[in-house]
């Protein structure tokens, strides 16, 4: 987005949103130290550290974090865009009581991790793309975050002291990159001077296999996620969508009408690592699990024959009023910035390149393993269907 249009999208709208990147996520945890971001991130985002959260919390600001595998993203949003000018001083003044309200905080933000890294309080759709991500990277995600996009990690971050985020938040601040759609003097964004990486590490390489997870609910979901070659711009995006998060999809007619299985499902597709996937999701009565996988796992691979005009046409429609509702939220500006900033394709290329599609080509798909996830109230023998069924299409 240029300078012009992100100042004229601000003066049309209400409010403002800034966006605080650090640059360390769960996997630059040092040695001695894993659940340093997770706990740093719980830290920043407790109003009773002061800082941001406390005046996002005073002034009625929207508030959105995301902790990925190199990065800690902050995003606030305010009815009053001159507010968010001091923001990340505001970040920086982020501490932990003295004495012991601050080790009693500190126990609490750890306890809260590790319940949410135990999946405790969590909704079943936020477990199981945990266990999809894990299916996916293997130990990876197992021992360094329990999750990806998460604030969670294994353990309790026991070995992090208050010292160490006190350091974090110094060193971290003073190194993040800022988006701000609406009062940067540079067009919205300001550079960092440069990347911090906190240790090293290789990038997660894909596992595959199958993630199942007991838990007492009434129902089960499912899913799968396929690596695919890369496809040309728009395709993907549009092949989500014949799939169908809507009544017009494949996957409501082959999981609903066809075989009677799912009341629930999604689509979805992801870039992470270096390399592309596909997925979909279902939620099933438990007995159904097995069945749902095999259905799932066909209808992706089905689209290795592409989609014809008038799918095309409908998936069109439906991906675009979704691109656009992401432009107009809150954030939308903000994250514009950030996109061109991180040479990721924005909201406007991504529109124009599936304006430009009457027809989709196949998906090529890679011979790597299927990353499959389950997360239910699954019995023994639950648990030996879904595993002759991975086995069957891996």
């Amino acid at each position: 987005m240029s300078t012009a249009r992100a100042r004229a999208a601000a003066a049309v709208r209400p409010g403002g949103a800034v966006i605080v990147d650090l640059p360390a996520g769960h996997l630059d945890d040092p040695p001695g130290r894993a659940g340093l971001a997770a706990l740093l991130a719980a830290v920043l985002n407790e109003p009773r550290c002061g800082g941001a959260a406390a005046r996002a919390a005073a002034e009625g600001w929207r508030t959105r974090h995301h902790l990925d595998d190199h990065s800690s993203s902050f995003a606030y949003w305010s009815p009053r865009p001159a507010d968010l000018a001091s923001v990340v001083h505001d970040l920086r003044g982020t501490r932990l009581p003295a004495g012991p309200a601050g080790e009693d905080l500190l126990a609490r933000l750890r306890a809260r991790l590790a319940a949410a890294d135990a999946g405790h309080g969590a909704p079943l759709l936020a477990l199981v793309r945990r266990q999809l991500e894990r299916a996916s990277w293997g130990s990876v995600g197992d021992e360094r975050a329990g999750g990806a996009g998460g604030a969670t990690t294994r353990g309790t971050a026991a070995g992090v002291t208050p010292a160490d985020l006190a350091r974090s938040v110094d060193l971290l601040v003073s190194r993040a990159q800022v988006y701000d759609a609406t009062t940067a003097p540079d067009g919205g964004h300001r550079p960092s001077p440069g990347p911090v990486r906190l240790a090293d590490g290789d990038a997660p390489r894909w596992h595959g296999g199958l993630d199942l997870a007991v838990r007492a609910d009434s129902d089960a979901r499912v899913a799968v996620r396929l690596p695919v070659q890369a496809p040309p711009p728009g395709v993907l995006d549009l092949l989500v969508e014949v799939l169908g998060n809507g009544t017009d999809g494949r996957l409501h007619r082959e999981l609903r009408h066809r075989h009677h299985l799912a009341y629930g499902f999604t689509a979805a597709c992801a870039r992470q690592h270096g390399l592309t996937s596909i997925s979909a999701t279902a939620t099933v009565a438990p007995q159904h699990a097995a069945a749902a996988l095999r259905v799932l796992t066909a209808a992706l691979r089905r689209l290795a024959d592409g989609a014809g005009s008038e799918e095309t046409r409908s998936a069109r429609w439906r991906c675009r009023a979704g691109l656009l509702a992401e432009l107009d939220g809150p954030y939308g500006p903000a994250d514009e910035l950030r996109r061109h900033a991180l040479g990721q394709r924005g909201i406007r290329e991504r529109l124009a390149a599936v304006a430009d599609l009457d027809v989709l080509p196949g998906l090529s798909f890679t011979p790597l393993p299927p990353a499959v996830a389950a997360v239910g109230p699954f019995e023994e023998h639950h648990r030996r269907q879904l595993a002759a069924a991975y086995e069957e299409i891996r």
